[in-house]
């Protein structure tokens, strides 16, 4: 298995530094592997800024089957609740063990520069889930197995990418196949059917259980439907960002 620091990309950190450091406010939480950190419709007003870890942001039918609409990866936050709508949207679920940060209402809200840098920095987020949602639900109501499993890898890996968690084109890949096919709308059966003939035709190999390697990126986004260097640009947050 791929081993690697806890790692926050460098522009977040230094806006964050000031109200971070020392304040024990800001004090690290913990959570085990498949431990529900908010339920959804729980009562929430705050944000969240994964140090370490996966987790997944879901919704749940009536019937009790679940849609992964998201994951939170090292480095990312979400805004779970805010005071105008102190309402969990999803449940959120640990993929992995966790580490992050809980970040309240007054500390967002505080009228000094870093309060404000972090507004700044929870906009470009919003935006960025945004447009990693809107390819998802692209890939969900129009795609086939083979382009949503691509583009779900292609996604991990670009964001992992950025944040110095890959080893070339390989990272750390810690959820389950169940959960996979949460993310990407498919069976177990299904998921791993697709994972296997991306094995054979070379284009991925499986390190162990808790890794994979990208082999062949040109196919999987010819596969995915993508353009990787503008992918890039639409999903992901430009450090440092403007003053």
């Amino acid at each position: 298995m791929l081993n690697r620091p806890v790692i926050v990309p460098n522009g977040l950190q230094n806006t964050l530094k000031s109200i971070l450091v020392g304040n024990d406010t800001f004090r690290t939480r913990y959570a085990k592997r498949d431990e529900i950190l908010v339920h959804e419709s729980d009562a929430a007003d705050y944000s969240i800024l994964l140090l370490d870890g996966w987790i997944a942001l879901s919704k749940t039918f009536q019937s009790g089957d679940v849609q992964i609409i998201d994951m939170m990866l090292p480095g990312d936050f979400a805004l779970v609740g805010t005071q105008m709508v102190a309402v969990a949207a999803t449940t959120m679920e640990a993929l992995s063990d966790v580490e992050y940060i809980r970040i309240g209402p007054n500390d967002a809200n505080g009228p000094c520069a870093a309060s404000a840098r972090l507004r700044q920095v929870l906009a470009a987020s919003i935006l960025t889930t945004q447009s990693r949602t809107s390819e998802l639900l692209l890939r969900l109501g129009r795609g086939s197995a083979a382009s949503r499993i691509a583009y779900a890898l292609l996604e991990i890996y670009t964001r992992l990418q950025a944040v110095g968690r890959t080893e070339g084109a390989a990272f750390e890949f810690p959820i389950s196949q169940q959960k996979f096919g949460e993310f990407t709308g498919m069976t177990n059966v299904h998921v791993c059917r697709t994972m296997r003939r991306f094995e054979v035709g070379g284009l991925i190999r499986h390190f162990d259980r808790h890794s994979i390697e990208l082999i062949d990126l040109p196919a999987l986004c010819a596969l995915a439907d993508i353009d990787l260097d503008r992918f890039k640009e639409e999903i992901l947050i430009r450090w440092p960002l403007p003053a």
